[in-house]
């Protein structure tokens, strides 16, 4: 059987709109949000020090995390690290981590069919994702009807920290899992070498460590925190994953 070049075309867009398509549907269906479930969206951005497009991403976020209504988060993926710029050289990023760059790469692989990654990119309630610098398209997702999240209250409990997470909207398909992050508040930055030599960044929530402190079934749940530090931050996010996928984030806070 032959095949004429527009119908081999018209295949291989088909089969690409599949597959993105099918990469881009969340892992479960959730409601959407109600006055009672109308959590602070969560805005992630994939960055790196090395990367010469991403300092207006950086700004642009910097610029977000004043909003109240908002969970802001700055991951530094590491494979930027290694690339050298001609006589400027190599810039590793202090914050870089592999483990925020497999995270990217388990969102891209939910929501765009593909284990690849780029920076910068940004994530939307871990439901959407676009480029980190592109203001208009950021605000766009930003403003879209939201999904339910649960409440989270962090509230202090003498000398102890205790995160306080209602009850789901509907009962979850699966356990998410509870993170609790450390972040740095804010971070100055003058790169001497690589794309970005004699560049100053300034970074806002940048988070220097993930560690999961439970699962939520979707009950009203309790649990005990270990405070952070007074120079540090910290958030509490819950999120669906399956196998090597990130899914959308049901619940998020700042723990102050």
């Amino acid at each position: 059987m032959r095949i004429t070049l527009l119908a081999l075309a018209l295949l291989v867009t088909t089969l690409t709109v599949l597959s993105l398509g099918g990469g881009a549907q969340s892992l479960q269906k959730l409601p959407p949000a109600t006055a009672t479930t109308n959590g602070p969206v969560v805005a992630e951005l994939f960055t790196s020090q090395s990367c010469s497009s991403c300092p207006p991403a950086e700004k642009l976020f910097s610029e977000l995390a004043e909003r109240d209504d908002l969970i802001v988060l700055e991951w530094h993926v590491d494979y930027w690290d290694r690339l050298v710029h001609g006589r400027a050289g190599a810039w590793k990023d202090p914050f870089s981590n592999p483990d925020y760059t497999a995270r990217q790469r388990q969102y891209n692989r939910a929501l765009r069919g593909t284990g690849g990654a780029y920076t910068p990119q940004a994530v939307i309630n871990g439901a959407s994702e676009t480029v980190g610098s592109r203001a208009s398209e950021i605000a766009t997702l930003l403003s879209a009807a939201p999904h339910a999240m649960a409440p989270i209250e962090v509230l202090k409990d003498g000398d102890a920290t205790r995160v306080e997470i209602s009850a789901f909207e509907i009962a979850l398909a699966r356990p998410a899992e509870i993170y609790q992050l450390t972040l740095l508040p804010e971070q100055s930055t003058s790169v001497a070498r690589g794309e970005n030599r004699g560049v100053h960044l300034f970074s806002r929530n940048v988070v220097l460590d993930a560690v999961q402190i439970g699962t939520y079934s979707g009950d009203a749940t309790s649990l005990k925190i270990e405070a952070p530090s007074p120079e540090h931050g910290c958030a509490i996010i819950i999120q669906e994953k399956r196998g090597n996928r990130l899914g959308p984030i049901l619940g998020a806070s700042y723990c102050s």
